[in-house]
């Protein structure tokens, strides 16, 4: 439930899903009869929304009235059609309580990308790929499909055309590399599920390795839509090119770092480590990860190693200290920790706004429930993350 919702809320856009779905059952049934009048059929869909939810949000109600139009397209056996797409443009924008029609167009677009129109998609697009990459990259695969379409002899005018549209892909992505436009940002392309689409976002990154290897943000943008969609597999691979091609860049090494300790990957994650300290010798960022790992798995030996070097490279000394009270909460020493607080609160006063609720936290640790404590620690362990990246000004 979003901040700001209440229970009430949440119910409501339950049933409003209910509708969506058994509207999706109607219209993958009926198409034929929605297309003769679409009009009469959308007049439905108002008044369904009117009648059963009348204080809906105006950006629910068109996102919801936009949902229906897209899975009438998809449905539809004349959805690869410009003209059957405007008419349901033409048809739902009265529908709508907001009068763009951008969300529409960038639906059609889709549709017409998915049924292989890629210059008509080409032009649907075209307005929007600066405020969500993934069309950009859409944009992309359309030229350059267009540029492979076609086989057999082929004259020097059609040569031309292809060469064009080829190298007008390549534009298009370089043009996104200048702007660097934002992810999922366009709530529409997410009513999308189709696979086709999902296939030529992925398809024009791995073009850019072949195209531009040395360009990053390609990488960037590939890894952030992999964590958003939960896409391990992506991750690993892009993750895996990135620390080849740039294998003493921070960003990648960092990222690097983060998915083995998501996985578990301890030794994997302090092979990471030592080769941060490496290359970035004078950085206190690869000490604290290697603090924070020797945290995590509560070993005395490493925790020693890299708090000497923490305090040679001069880490903020209350930072060094807070690790050395989490150590021994970690290690579930109960009085050593009770110590170690005490010096702490005491020497740095100041910073009790935090440690006060820490300890708090520390506390149900020892509580000797293990489901409360495994929470407990999760939470104990995420706040000291967050507070010593923001202390050390590490990205996060």
């Amino acid at each position: 439930m979003a901040k700001g919702e209440k229970l009430g809320d949440a119910i409501r856009y339950e049933k409003i899903d209910s509708l969506r779905q058994d509207l999706y059952l109607y219209i993958d049934k009926n198409t034929d009869k929605i297309d003769v009048n679409l009009p009469v059929f959308f007049a439905h869909i108002v008044s369904a929304l009117d009648n059963g939810f009348p204080d809906i949000d105006y950006a629910v109600y068109d996102e919801f009235i936009d949902s229906i139009a897209y899975r009438v397209m998809t449905k539809s056996s004349q959805g690869g059609s410009t003209q059957y797409i405007e008419r349901i443009i033409k048809t739902t924008i009265r529908s709508k309580r907001s009068s763009g029609k951008a969300s529409l167009r960038i639906l059609g677009g889709l549709q017409l990308l998915s049924s292989g129109h890629f210059q008509d998609a080409i032009t649907y697009f075209r307005d929007y790929w600066k405020h969500d990459a993934r069309i950009g990259f859409y944009i992309a695969y359309c030229y350059y499909s267009i540029s492979k379409s076609g086989q057999g002899d082929e004259s020097s005018e059609l040569s031309r055309q292809k060469q064009e549209n080829e190298l007008a892909a390549r534009e298009q992505l370089l043009e996104m590399v200048r702007v660097a436009p934002p992810l999922y940002r366009l709530k529409p392309l997410d009513l999308c599920d189709d696979e086709a689409i999902e296939k030529a976002f992925w398809f024009m990154i791995k073009m850019t390795h072949w195209w531009f290897p040395n360009e990053k943000w390609f990488i960037w943008i590939g890894l952030e839509k992999a964590k958003k969609d939960h896409n391990e597999a992506r991750r690993v691979e892009l993750l895996n090119i990135a620390t080849v091609k740039f294998f003493n860049d921070l960003d990648f090494l960092r990222e690097s770092f983060n998915l083995r300790l998501e996985r578990g990957d301890g030794i994997g994650a302090n092979g990471i480590v030592k080769q941060m300290i490496q290359q970035y010798p004078d950085s206190l960022e690869p000490i604290y990860y290697g603090l924070k790992l020797s945290l995590i798995a509560t070993g005395k030996t490493s925790y020693t190693q890299y708090r000497t070097m923490a305090t040679e490279k001069e880490m903020p000394v209350y930072l060094i200290q807070i690790f050395d009270w989490a150590f021994y909460v970690l290690k579930d020493q109960k009085d050593e920790a009770n110590i170690q607080f005490n010096e702490l609160s005491h020497r740095f006063k100041s910073l009790s706004y935090y440690f006060i609720p820490l300890d708090y936290i520390a506390q149900h640790i020892f509580t000797g429930n293990e489901e409360e404590s495994r929470q407990a620690r999760m939470l104990f362990i995420d706040s000291i993350d967050l507070y010593a990246k923001k202390v050390m000004k590490i990205q996060t």
